[in-house]
């Protein structure tokens, strides 16, 4: 056990190994088809083929990597239905995306059930019941905090069922870091978890079962790598008076201000708060709009001809709230100016925030070239801007 200690690391540490693997040249697309092809290696080998089975997808990575496994399976002859659990606009990096596009054309073989919430589960009641095997690719090791619904029920469902569970990377609702579970979490039967062993699984078998650590093809370089930089930046860091400042998107720092009055918790945003001060806006909110509310799309390009006036924003309903954005977007730059704040790391895919790629006024699962309101007009204004996915 002691060496299997030292050997473990955090969700931290392997997002900081995750990095340094694309820096290193191994595209995020070839390392999410590694992990969805060893959670559908690890089911093959230890059930029956011709399996009913079913995904619970989240809309981040590891949803992406609950779509791979989903294609590998079906490709094998598992009769396969995936439940995404949220809005398919709201999937989260270009790799799930890829990945979500490819299940969708998979028409014969996969079988696609958006759940949006607990009513939307219930009219499927049906497919759980005859399932051979769930696959728990909800949050993986993007949890912190309790779990919100539908997360929960499903959660609870899924344990009650007695059906066996393969969680991907982690289950939901422990935390791989420290093996905490604020008040539920999935009970597997088997955890497929990547690269190597998570500190928190030590003291949680009850949740994990049996663990199998799959190898994705990260070198060993790359670790050396991430652990070597890591030092370097205590180094560097260690005592400096000075602390940069920057705006942030108030939903990642966990204020439930997202249009469905829900946040998007970012752990790489929460540790730099640590560090810096940011200072969170909701381009949103200060334009005018209440929490919940429609989701929103740009019609007719991006954030630059909305502010051009070539373009504008229209909520679901078909609502144009073009002006709320437009003003949310100016109060942003305001308090940028008062602060003299140069930085902002703002929402991705946003219609207000989102930088490269956004969310279309058709309310379809593609995304379409440009930057969000409030990003496009702080980029006018000489402030650099990011996304969490840039982190």
């Amino acid at each position: 056990m002691t060496g299997v200690k030292s050997e473990a690391i955090t969700a931290e540490k392997m997002a900081e190994i995750d990095k340094k693997a694309v820096e290193f040249g191994i595209p995020r697309l070839l390392l999410m088809e590694n992990a969805g092809g060893a959670v559908a290696r690890t089911i093959m080998e230890k059930f029956n083929h011709g399996l009913k089975i079913i995904v619970f997808a989240g809309t981040g990575n590891n949803g992406g990597d609950g779509f791979v496994a989903a294609r590998h399976l079906a490709n094998k002859g598992a009769k396969v239905n995936v439940f995404l659990i949220g809005n398919p606009e709201d999937i989260r990096t270009e790799e799930t995306c890829l990945n979500w596009d490819v299940i969708r054309k998979m028409r014969r073989n996969i079988k696609i059930h958006v759940v949006r919430s607990l009513s939307d589960l219930k009219k499927r009641e049906r497919y759980l019941k005859r399932a051979d095997v769930f696959i728990d690719a909800m949050l993986g090791t993007g949890l912190r905090g309790s779990l919100r619904e539908p997360f929960f029920s499903i959660v609870r469902l899924i344990n009650e069922s007695g059906i066996p569970v393969v969680s991907v990377d982690a289950p939901t609702g422990l935390n791989p870091s420290t093996g905490e579970v604020h008040g539920l979490a999935v009970k597997a039967t088997y955890t497929v978890t990547f690269h190597k062993m998570k500190r928190g699984f030590l003291e949680a078998k009850e949740y994990t079962g049996e663990i199998i650590v799959a190898d994705i093809g990260i070198p060993k370089e790359v670790e050396a790598a991430a652990i070597g930089e890591h030092r370097s930046s205590r180094r560097r860091t260690s005592g400096v008076s000075g602390q940069a400042t920057r705006l942030v998107s108030a939903c990642l720092l966990g204020v439930n201000c997202r249009y469905d009055g829900q946040n998007e918790l970012n752990e790489k945003v929460t540790r730099l708060a640590a560090q810096e001060v940011l200072i969170p806006v909701c381009p949103e909110q200060l334009g005018g709009l209440g929490t919940p509310r429609e989701s929103m799309g740009i019609i007719g390009g991006g954030g630059s001809e909305v502010l051009d006036g070539k373009a504008r924003v229209v909520d679901r309903s078909g609502k144009d709230v073009t002006e709320n954005l437009v003003r949310g977007a100016e109060e942003v730059l305001k308090i940028a100016k008062s602060l003299g704040v140069k930085d902002a790391i703002l929402k991705a895919k946003s219609p207000s925030c989102g930088c490269g790629k956004i969310h279309s006024g058709a309310f379809s699962d593609m995304l379409v070239k440009g930057n969000g309101v409030t990003a496009e007009l702080l980029k006018r204004n000489g402030i650099h801007v990011i996304t969490e996915d840039n982190l």
